[in-house]
């Protein structure tokens, strides 16, 4: 059994199943596909902690003029974090079309 995603969690490995993006892009296409505002400190802590597990991976992008010389730092999705929202979907819809198991007995 694979790790229980947050709904946050699986909100920014959806996003990235689309390709590459950084910070900002990630917050904007959360906030169009579900409506769910994240705030920038958010968003980087998840960041991290789906960094730390191999779930996503991190590069720096080139500097440009227009940033001041600053560069932006992209996400990807790993194969691990691929998996990992697969089978937080199957579990999910598996819940929804009731076939799992709630009774407490």
């Amino acid at each position: 059994m694979s790790e229980n995603l947050t709904v946050n969690q699986v909100r920014v490995l959806s996003t990235l199943m689309n390709g590459d993006k950084y910070g900002l892009e990630i917050i904007k296409a959360i906030d169009e596909e579900s409506g769910a505002k994240l705030f920038l400190g958010t968003l980087y802590n998840l960041m991290n902690s789906l960094e730390k597990k191999g779930y996503v991976k991190s590069r720096w992008g080139e500097a440009t003029s227009e940033r001041g010389g600053n560069r932006r730092k992209y996400y990807e999705i790993t194969g691990a974090g691929e998996n990992v929202l697969n089978d937080t979907r199957s579990s999910l819809m598996r819940l929804w079309n009731g076939n799992i198991n709630l009774s407490m007995t």
